[in-house]
């Protein structure tokens, strides 16, 4: 994904629009390898604003991951937005240097910022809905698809004592 901001780099106050489409590999998050399902769709407004371009865009895209709970592959659909700073390096004060993308000509390469902001909004663990009930712990069924019974009137020999328990409040 190529962005260039000549158009709006000696105009104060001038804003550009970009609205670009790529494919990105699968990855390997190490506990799980997720795919893109679609094309990653990005929307960027790029905003002179003579210390630096601030830029505001929305990144949408589908990906296939495993649930958390009942080991299913399902479709994860990401929208997300994000906010960015890039200034020219001549430019670039010493707070900007940590925290802006430097630019050293009016082309930029952002496919490695785009996927930064991809693996920073995605969760720690994917559940394919609120609603799954996952596996059962003793027999592995997927209560999604049929009900289970396994664990019913089923109590931890260790925690047996706690039934006899009786609160007096």
């Amino acid at each position: 994904m190529i962005v260039n901001v000549a158009q709006v780099r000696h105009r104060e106050g001038g804003t550009v629009r970009f609205d670009l489409v790529e494919d990105f590999s699968p990855f390997d998050l190490g506990t799980e390898a997720l795919s893109f399902q679609a094309p990653v769709r990005v929307q960027i407004q790029v905003n002179n604003t003579s210390k630096a371009m601030l830029v505001h865009g929305t990144i949408d895209t589908e990906l296939k991951a495993t649930c958390g709970r009942c080991l299913e592959p399902f479709v994860y659909p990401l929208n997300l937005k994000f906010e960015d700073e890039w200034i020219f390096r001549a430019q670039a004060t010493e707070d900007l240097l940590e925290t802006a993308l430097l630019l050293d000509k009016d082309e930029i390469e952002i496919s490695e910022r785009i996927f930064e902001q991809i693996l920073l909004a995605l969760p720690m663990k994917f559940i394919c809905s609120a609603e799954c009930q996952g596996l059962c712990p003793t027999c592995g069924a997927n209560r999604n698809l049929s009900p289970c019974h396994c664990g019913e009137g089923y109590v931890d020999p260790r925690l047996a004592a706690l039934a006899k328990w009786q609160s007096k409040d």
